[in-house]
């Protein structure tokens, strides 16, 4: 008897133990983890980006002293290329609280944030076509260089955008990529 009531015993342990892991899955959360590395790759850009663009003001000063032939166009620049870091610094504002959204709003935030996403990655293919009208008016070589280099910022930014929408996609209430996304080469 006693051999009988320590199997129902052991029966209704692993019993359960296999509800409590069952319960335990269904109620985790999504993984997070590739979308924060995204996000944090944004965030590491976004300051290059800003390094680039305090280089171009210091460029810029140097060209005041030297007549400032050049001047109005590497500001104008360096202007341009400011917006598209204000735009990244904005997206990563956003998605740096994605965890903290409750989960019944979850889907609701990925909706707006991939629209917001797309948007954004047309504003900096667009920063980029200003900055190059300026480019083509600059001689200075090493400004040529900063704006090349910051230019490829702010592609790599729109690579991220395009990464961020395809982790989004799946948690969102939109069934295909929005117009403009992932799909469009930079």
């Amino acid at each position: 008897m006693a051999n009988h009531r320590n199997i129902w015993t052991h029966l209704i342990g692993f019993l359960f133990i296999f509800l409590v892991v069952g319960c335990v899955k269904s109620n985790a959360l999504p993984d997070y983890g590739p979308m924060r590395t995204e996000v944090e790759k944004l965030y590491l850009n976004y300051h290059e980006l800003k390094v680039v663009h305090s280089n171009l003001h210091a460029a810029a000063r140097r060209h005041i002293e030297e007549g400032g032939g050049q001047l109005a166009a590497i500001q104008s620049a360096a202007r341009f290329m400011d917006q598209a870091n204000l735009v990244a610094y904005y997206q990563w504002e956003l998605l740096s609280i994605t965890e903290y959204i409750r989960d019944g709003a979850r889907s609701d935030f990925f909706t707006l944030r991939v629209k917001d996403l797309t948007d954004a990655r047309q504003k900096s293919k667009d920063l980029i076509i200003a900055i190059q009208v300026y480019d083509a008016f600059i001689r200075d070589p090493q400004v040529l260089a900063l704006i090349e280099k910051g230019i490829g910022h702010i592609q790599q930014n729109m690579i991220i955008y395009d990464a961020l929408v395809t982790l989004m996609m799946p948690l969102s209430n939109i069934s295909e990529p929005p117009a403009g996304s992932v799909q469009e080469s930079i």
